[in-house]
């Protein structure tokens, strides 16, 4: 089964999808038109600056998992019945539907807000009405820009937290040292009393091996020489010996880690002390002081605590 997207020139609204499975295709209009320069043509993709980029990705996941379980359930018209279930999300609001769905069908279980409420708290914190500004989906939070040419994140406690943990259970020191903040970390490691270094390091050096062993790993599953890992992980052990000689003497190991590596010891000693730590305990504390920040201002609204700030996102 393939889904891919295309453009009908013919239609004002220009965006299709078309799904095909062996001899059988269908194809559907998604409600939307895409602006010129907005398509990737190599892709079949709108750019990733479309504002409805991430709710597509998501889009082509989820048929993906229907397909799989409408056959095992035995269906035998499933490129129909996902067809349909696609024009019915689309019947009123177009693409909107589908990013409002999509938003839902993923983030509901994690306890986030669902779509609709964000667009209510907004419009209470702007006062602006519906048509005079645009929604946009980034993970499980939604952006939003204003006719005025105004742009504004608006997050949750229950996002933020479901995003950490996802960046610790994938291990993807990439989001941790890139989406995360190293001062709220520090603050966490200073407030719990630190570690103590027979505790941490053995973890530490656990972490350290199980992470050269998972991009040996990764290499060798994709057919290619290792070779050119070997002076990168000598790099990697000669770091992790200076953080170790540093340790009892830094007052703040996430600095030090910070200042040795930021790019994978770094996150790599965050990862370990939320092991050590009680994670879910870190989570909370990590979200309460990143929206105590001046930057943030918080909004309630039906009894939901939502945060905005703004900026150029």
């Amino acid at each position: 089964m393939e889904i891919t997207y295309y453009l009908n020139e013919s239609e004002e609204e220009n965006l299709f999808c078309r799904i095909s499975d062996g001899a059988e295709t269908v194809s559907f209009p998604l409600g939307y038109n895409v602006e010129d320069g907005e398509w990737d043509e190599e892709n079949a993709e709108v750019s990733p600056d479309d504002p409805y980029f991430y709710s597509l990705m998501s889009l082509k996941s989820y048929l993906s998992e229907r397909y799989e379980t409408l056959s095992f359930g035995g269906e035998s018209n499933v490129l129909t019945v996902l067809k349909s279930e696609v024009e019915a999300i689309t019947e009123e609001t177009g693409i909107q539907g589908i990013a409002r769905n999509m938003f839902d069908n993923e983030n509901t279980p994690e306890g986030i807000p669902a779509y609709d409420e964000f667009i209510q708290a907004f419009e209470k914190f702007s006062e602006l009405e519906d048509d005079a500004y645009e929604a946009l989906v980034i993970d499980n939070t939604l952006e939003f820009g204003t006719e005025d040419g105004d742009d504004f994140q608006m997050d949750t406690m229950a996002g933020l937290k479901a995003r950490l943990r996802s960046f610790i259970e994938k291990k993807s020191y990439a989001e941790l040292g890139a989406m995360t903040s190293k001062f709220i970390w520090s603050k966490i490691y200073s407030d719990a009393g630190g570690i103590e270094k027979h505790i941490f390091l053995p973890e530490m050096l656990l972490e350290w091996e199980i992470f050269w062993d998972s991009e040996y790993e990764e290499i060798q599953n994709a057919g290619s020489d290792t070779k050119h890992l070997d002076k990168t992980k000598e790099k990697s052990w000669r770091q992790f010996q200076v953080f170790m000689a540093c340790y009892s003497d830094s007052v703040d190991i996430i600095q030090l880690a910070f200042e040795i590596d930021d790019m994978e010891l770094y996150p790599m000693i965050v990862t370990v002390m939320l092991r050590i730590f009680d994670a879910e305990v870190c989570f909370d504390e990590y979200c309460e002081a990143e929206f105590s920040g001046d930057d943030w201002e918080q909004i309630e609204s039906n009894g939901v605590r939502f945060f905005v700030k703004e900026g150029d996102f």
